[in-house]
């Protein structure tokens, strides 16, 4: 474990030169005024967006603690940077449904504050891994394990609603790509409560990894629906099922990084959602990475080949963007509004 650890972080090193293409990335205009019926979609860095329509608000898991990635094998503590994470997280108490697509340290690991910082009004959805390794430090009667609930890309899961029906949302089993080499790291599950937090980022595994639906709702009616998920997936693991509604796809939210250590992504899952817009999340460096400075590409993934393939597959009449952290995009029903 020892000599592939060290032979990972090397192939990191290396690839980390890689990655100085210019970044076409999209930023919110401040200078437009927005209708009430519209849905903006913040990107927050990594895999967190946080999602408003009409009153009511949705956060993927957040993610602002980037520790350097010589302290992220088995032996190095880690904890959540509540400081940083306190700077840069948005309001959010309006957020009811905090969704978590894998159990990973930087998908994870800051939830716990903001569930109980800024989001006190929030429950999450994951795993029951995610509920088991958090579970010290959230009130369990906000921790909700999907696992039996999940479809997948032969029969629909079942929807899961908010308090009030604004929002629901519908769990599919996906799956995470290889870091390296073929080799997933922090594999694993968790069948009972931790006591405590994982200290170390192997201890933060990623159990079952989960790709959404999420559909924002007028009374009975779907206003937008949303597909989200945080790794690239080996298909048909993350593709979607006949919902059999008749409502499309309006916004894919997909993730660049180790795209190339599975077969057939981003296409496959292009394909499958035939989304009128995609979103490019969890494109950026997240080791030590500054919210406050440049961004640039995720190490050990090519922008270049990532690009051309996103390119060739993306539908004539869709819409994409690459957010820049913390920018809002807007859509009404036409589309991309900025």
């Amino acid at each position: 474990m020892t000599r592939i650890l060290t032979a990972a972080i090397l192939a990191i090193i290396v690839s980390a030169c890689s990655s100085k293409l210019h970044i076409p990335t999209y930023q919110t205009s401040n200078t437009v005024a927005h209708a009430n019926d519209e849905l903006s979609i913040q990107y927050l860095g990594v895999g967190g967006h946080l999602m408003r329509y009409k009153g009511a608000a949705l956060m993927t898991a957040p993610s602002f603690t980037n520790p350097h990635f010589l302290r992220v094998g088995p032996l190095m503590p880690i904890s959540s940077d509540t400081e940083t994470v306190d700077r840069y997280m948005p309001p959010a108490d309006d957020v009811s449904m905090i969704l978590v697509g894998h159990a990973h340290y930087d998908h994870l690991m800051d939830v716990p504050h903001v569930m109980n910082t800024q989001a006190k009004n929030a429950d999450v959805y994951g795993s029951e891994t995610m509920k088991n390794s958090i579970m010290s430090k959230v009130d369990k009667n906000r921790i909700h394990a999907l696992n039996d609930l999940l479809g997948d890309n032969n029969a629909a899961g079942q929807w899961v609603y908010n308090k009030d029906r604004s929002i629901r949302i519908m769990g599919l089993k996906s799956s995470h790509a290889p870091h390296f080499m073929g080799i997933t790291f922090m594999r694993g599950e968790y069948d009972k409560p931790r006591e405590s937090l994982p200290w170390h980022a192997f201890g933060w595994k990623e159990g079952q990894t989960i790709a959404y639906i999420i559909d924002f709702m007028d009374a009975e009616n779907v206003a937008y629906r949303v597909y989200y998920q945080d790794s690239a997936s080996q298909q048909p693991a993350g593709l979607v099922p006949d919902i059999a509604d008749g409502k499309a796809i309006d916004i894919a939210i997909l993730c660049p990084a180790s795209f190339a250590q599975v077969d057939d992504y981003p296409e496959s899952v292009m394909a499958s959602t035939e989304a009128r817009h995609f979103i490019l999340g969890h494109w950026e460096d997240f080791f030590s990475n500054d919210p406050a400075g440049k961004q640039r590409f995720v190490r050990a993934t090519s922008q270049d080949d990532f690009m051309e393939r996103f390119r060739a597959a993306l539908p004539a009449t869709s819409s994409w963007a690459m957010p820049e952290l913390f920018s809002t995009q807007y859509f009404n029903h036409q589309g991309l509004i900025n």
